[in-house]
């Protein structure tokens, strides 16, 4: 036997979803995702681990939008677009590798004349 159909809303509006499991734990999060800096505001989707850490996201901030991938509370993965903003350090699609401890070991970006450059160890700018 089937359901008969339940009438939905056209919009749900809200500031922040989160989907928990059966235990009650939040596992994803769909809205405002948190940010250190109380200055910038970062709109996105994340999957969170039973611990409560955000482990992957993708999100959108003031610089473009990128997803990342936690290991240990450490971004290890960061790839994304720098819109011309102000407060963007490079305009252009980047990427980033991190070791287990954060430090950046390997990037790339595209320069605004279209040229790659990668760098390897160090911070990557």
């Amino acid at each position: 036997m089937t359901d008969a159909p339940v009438a939905t809303a056209g919009v749900v509006r809200a500031t922040r979803f989160e989907l928990v499991d059966a235990d009650g734990h939040v596992r994803a999060v769909l809205g405002d995702l948190g940010s250190p800096d109380p200055e910038l505001a970062v709109v996105g989707f994340a999957m969170v681990d039973v611990d409560g850490r955000q482990r992957v996201w993708i999100a959108l901030d003031a610089t473009g939008p990128n997803m990342v991938f936690d290991l240990g509370g450490n971004a290890v993965l960061t790839f994304g677009v720098n819109d011309p903003a102000p407060d963007a350090l490079h305009v252009g699609a980047y990427l980033h590798v991190s070791n287990a401890s954060g430090t950046n070991v390997l990037g790339w970006r595209i320069e605004d004349d279209g040229s790659v450059s990668m760098r390897l160890g160090g911070p990557t700018t």
